[in-house]
């Protein structure tokens, strides 16, 4: 048998809908962030040509505004969890 490390746990144990919320906001604002400035953010090479993030990474804005979103979401529910005396039934409501 292995030890899960805390990612692993936090893996299986699945989120709160305080943690899938903020995700998902997360991604959709980190998205259109991305997409604002995905113009800009080309670059011209003399042999290769031009090189676009947004071309080699279409997705990257959505993917870090999410983890942004998970983490901040996973604080808040963590420091909920911690609260004395309603702790235990802010973690049932969580499904933590």
């Amino acid at each position: 048998m292995i030890e899960l490390t805390s990612t692993e746990v936090d893996a299986v144990s699945g989120a709160g809908f305080i943690q899938d919320s903020l995700s998902s906001i997360g991604g959709s604002l980190g998205n259109a962030g991305y997409n604002l400035i995905g113009s800009q953010l080309n670059v011209t090479l003399p042999i290769i040509g031009n090189i676009s993030l947004p071309g080699i990474a279409p997705n990257l804005g959505r993917n870090v505004g999410s983890t942004v979103g998970s983490a901040i979401g996973g604080s808040i529910e963590s420091t909920l969890a911690k609260t004395p005396l309603i702790g235990g039934l802010i973690n049932k409501l969580l499904g933590n």
